[in-house]
């Protein structure tokens, strides 16, 4: 595949600047994906594969999970090692991701299971010059989809809370934990905008 190396690189630099936060990872990523471009063609595949390694590793909460996004990719062979790089980086990354809730850690399973067959449909098309590729692919999503099903099993299920009545997070975590310091875990789960007035209706996790 002829990519466009630039953009590929582009799109993992700004992966980067928003997940990477180690100082020396940073400092190590800036220099390497500076020279990646100018690196042999098996060299620069290995050097992409090694630098989302990087990202995905760096992964530590759901909303970093949902940072690792796709690029947006016009040519065709950059898209498709776009889809590649994407499922080693959410495979990496989900059993890093600090998963809150059962749901939660089922949607991320079915995200990773989701980039995974479109990259393996990337490394199939390929052909028998991508076997090892796919071989490993396969095999790295595979163990990625059991871990988090597994950390899904063991988390709290969500239920759904309607309590008629607008109130502060702090008093509802009281009323359905007895804590009322479990209030900013309370308003993660319910995605509220406004903790000191929750929605009459939200989802919780099970006390």
């Amino acid at each position: 595949m002829s990519a466009d190396r630039n953009a590929l690189c582009s799109w993992l630099a700004d992966l980067a600047a928003v997940l990477v936060v180690d100082e020396d990872d940073v400092a190590d990523f800036n220099s390497r994906i500076s020279a990646a471009p100018d690196l042999s063609a098996p060299d620069f595949s290995a050097e992409l594969l090694s630098l989302i390694r990087v990202i995905g590793e760096s992964v530590s909460s759901p909303e970093g999970f949902d940072s690792l996004k796709a690029g947006s990719f016009a040519d065709p062979d950059t898209d498709n090692a776009g889809k590649i790089l994407l499922a080693v980086g959410l495979a990496l990354a989900g059993g890093r991701s600090g998963w809150i809730s059962r749901p939660q850690a089922r949607a991320g399973r079915e995200r990773i299971s989701a980039a995974g067959d479109a990259a393996l449909a990337v490394a199939s098309s390929i052909g028998a010059d991508a076997a090892d590729l796919y071989g490993w692919l396969s095999n790295l999503v595979q163990v990625a989809v059991r871990l988090v099903s597994d950390i899904a099993a063991d988390l709290v299920p969500v239920v759904r809370v309607e309590t008629g009545i607008s109130l502060p997070s702090c008093v509802l975590s009281y009323k359905l934990y007895g804590d009322a310091t479990r209030a900013g875990s309370l308003v993660d789960i319910a995605g509220s905008a406004t903790p000191m007035l929750m929605p009459v209706g939200f989802d919780a996790l099970e006390g």
